[in-house]
């Protein structure tokens, strides 16, 4: 498989140390890293992914999920295969367990991807599906070039990286949608195989770099659903990531090795909803249900500034005969706001407008 030279690895002891995320994987000549995507050849570490497309679509932005930015605009999703987490409800394990066998992926480069965008008639390009911090390289090369061309770029990201890394990476893009797996050590160790700590870390880099930051937590039932967890991570979201800060709380579905626990009640979801609210955070979701109020309101006076009205359930995509999940339902949106402030009562709404960045 064909790939790139890749970033935030050094030298070690005759073999190779990957600084890209805090698994640190040190490789002997010919070893893959644990996220499958990253592989010692004679002395230089490669990204295996790099250019490796494995599923592509057009979607809405909202879909990511992605309420707060560039509401009603499309965007390229694309994915490849691997990650450097191993959840056990993993929603997309034939991509994320993968070190590319069997995939045929499309080999696609900057270029190509901002051409296609740009022929697709859509506003920007999302990195998801799998996790993107695997083909980061890729990522930050076509973010230069889609900005160049007036197109804004998103990851959907475990946020699981290495200072460095990360700072390279977020400062790449527009905007996140950071999963925040858990709110212990406990469940991201025994759970999802990585660490909370470095999650948090990435989500603060974010807001301080001044990106465009929203955070989903899927609840998964009896593993990280409790009052006690959901209020803790309601708190630090509310007062470190700011009362701002959109938050998705996500229904579980039964998946890969917790196919055997039940679909997520919607008493907890809504109960999560309302810890939240009360930790002080204005703008709280459900996703991965439809029939559920997702209007983005006025937090001073209730006026609607974006309506959506989910009109189909969660859809998944065929890949060589496994599914890809899809969480979110498709929506009809209509964007009411016209600038940051509500146009009842002059607050101040964080709303970020438009199709696309201004070139640099």
């Amino acid at each position: 498989m064909s790939g790139a030279k890749a970033r935030w690895w050094h030298e070690e002891g005759g073999r190779l140390r990957c600084d890209l995320c805090p698994h640190r994987c040190i490789l002997p000549d010919g070893g893959i890293g644990r996220c499958g995507a990253r592989q010692n050849v004679k002395g230089t570490l490669i990204s295996r992914t790099y250019g490796q497309v494995c599923v592509r679509a057009v979607d809405q932005i909202e879909k990511k999920p992605m309420f707060h930015y560039r509401p009603g605009t499309k965007l390229l999703s694309l994915g490849t295969f691997g990650c450097n987490l191993s959840c056990a409800y993993c929603q997309n394990a034939p991509l994320a367990t993968s070190s590319g066998e069997g995939l045929e992926p499309r080999r696609m480069e900057p270029r190509e991807i901002v051409d296609l965008a740009l022929k697709e008639g859509v506003q920007g390009i999302a990195w998801t599906f799998n996790e993107p911090t695997v083909w980061a390289e890729l990522i930050m090369d076509t973010a230069a070039l889609a900005r160049e061309n007036g197109l804004y770029t998103m990851i959907n990201t475990n946020g699981y990286m290495l200072p460095e890394a990360a700072k390279d990476i977020v400062r790449s893009v527009d905007a996140l949608n950071i999963d925040v797996k858990g709110f212990s050590e406990q469940f991201y160790e025994k759970v999802c195989g990585g660490s909370l700590r470095e999650v948090l870390d990435t989500c603060l880099l974010a807001r301080r770099e001044g990106k465009h930051v929203e955070l989903t937590y899927l609840l998964v039932p009896g593993l990280n659903d409790s009052e006690a967890e959901v209020r803790r991570f309601s708190k630090w979201a509310a007062e470190e990531m700011g009362p701002d800060t959109p938050v998705f709380f996500f229904r579980f579905q039964p998946s890969h090795r917790l196919a055997d626990l039940p679909e997520q009640s919607m008493e907890v979801m809504e109960r999560s909803a309302r810890i939240a609210r009360e930790a002080g955070l204005r703008f709280v979701y459900l996703g991965g249900v439809a029939g559920v109020e997702l209007d983005t309101r006025c937090p001073s006076c209730g006026e609607v500034l974006v309506k959506r009205r989910s009109v189909r359930p969660p859809q998944k995509v065929c890949l060589k005969g496994s599914e890809v999940s899809r969480f979110c339902p498709s929506y009809e949106v209509t964007v009411i706001a016209t600038s940051t402030q509500c146009p009842r009562c002059g607050a101040r709404v964080p709303l970020v407008l438009g199709g696309a960045p201004e070139k640099l």
